[in-house]
């Protein structure tokens, strides 16, 4: 075998372990994160691994329901959750 072909099997090899770890290391952490926004209660559930990143797309995805328009989702973004439940690892 010529070195090109070694290293092809090798990167092939390497690329394949990654992606089984990353299949069978899946989401580990269930979070509930709710906000009010303007008198609107929306709570969304989000899954991952970290759970500030949960969170914060929580909060994110929660503002898609309570603001109307782009200020106000920005402004929405910012507001603090009223609630926030994870459960999983390093929850």
């Amino acid at each position: 075998m010529n070195k090109g072909t070694i290293a092809t099997i090798v990167f092939l090899v390497a690329l394949g372990g990654l992606s089984f770890q990353l299949i069978l290391g899946g989401n580990n952490m269930r979070c509930e994160v709710c906000i009010e926004y303007n008198g609107i209660e929306v709570c969304e559930f989000v899954e991952g691994k970290d759970r500030q990143e949960m969170v914060q797309l929580g909060i994110s995805t929660a503002c898609a329901g309570a603001a109307n328009g782009r200020t106000e989702s920005m402004d929405c973004s910012m507001t603090p959750p009223i609630k926030v439940e994870c459960k999983g690892q390093g929850g």
